[in-house]
């Protein structure tokens, strides 16, 4: 009976040994000091990046709260998130604190789609799932361009946190489709340069050779539309004279139409 009192005595006196040295680790670690932001880039699908690891560090390190040289105590990590949540440029990010003070930043580049220039002058892209993506100074991508009767949008679009719920209006969401449409074929892709909004919101797109612009007209029916437009112009390479015509209409069912200059 006296040995096994001694010894869940010994088991119980372990445990609260173990439990006041995590206390007192707890303790040290939330006082001691955040050496270094580290962050990493994970470009895995080879997008054309408009931001870098130097630059995300630079701006949350002078732009937001501050992190290195401070108490592990005092970081606020969930607002630290929030920050790195409004970067337009990542479209996915993890943050957390290692064991040695370091914060440590995970993110992946958001791809951008197509680059819009509306009526009120207003110039960025329009990246996945429709984010508003801000031109960068020291980056440029070579992207389909957007113009024409494009209204403005509102400055909390630039703003915007990854998880806000903001919907643009639906000729950004248009422009979005038939961009994803041109990119994911590679023959169009290398065709067609710019796409433009008519003021009653049809579309023309202007190709890079061949006529001078291309009516596809609503984004109704856009894959046959884009299907005819390809084998036109594969199969009519060698046997349409192109200087004769100034633009090509898809807009009715079954028919290419070409008009002449």
């Amino acid at each position: 009976m006296i040995k096994r009192i001694i010894n869940i005595s010994i088991w119980v006196l372990s445990v609260i040994a173990l439990l006041t040295i995590e206390v007192y680790a707890i303790r040290q670690y939330r006082n001691t000091t955040c050496s270094q932001l580290v962050i990493e880039l994970n470009n895995n699908n080879n997008y054309p990046l408009l931001t870098s690891t130097m630059e995300l560090r630079t701006e949350l390190l002078q732009n937001h709260l501050p992190i290195e040289g401070q108490k592990i105590k005092s970081l606020d990590l969930k607002q630290i998130e929030k920050n790195i949540d409004q970067i337009a440029y990542l479209e996915q990010s993890d943050s957390y604190l290692s064991i040695n003070g370091n914060l440590d930043v995970k993110a992946s580049p958001r791809k951008a789609i197509i680059r819009i220039y509306n009526s009120a002058g207003q110039h960025f892209y329009l990246g996945t799932d429709t984010i508003v993506m801000p031109l960068s100074s020291k980056h440029t991508i070579r992207l389909l361009l957007a113009s024409g009767t494009i209204h403005k949008i509102n400055n909390d679009y630039f703003n915007q946190n990854r998880n806000d719920t903001l919907s643009l209006p639906d000729i950004y969401k248009k422009i979005y489709i038939l961009a994803v449409k041109i990119q994911e074929d590679e023959f169009l892709n290398a065709l067609i340069d710019q796409i433009y909004v008519k003021p009653d919101q049809e579309f023309e797109v202007i190709p890079k050779a061949g006529v001078s612009y291309i009516e596809l007209g609503n984004i109704n029916n856009i894959d046959d539309k884009l299907k005819r437009l390809k084998n036109f112009y594969i199969k009519g390479k060698e046997k349409v004279n192109w200087t004769i015509y100034k633009s090509i209409n898809l807009k009715y069912d079954n028919q290419v139409v070409c008009t002449k200059k």
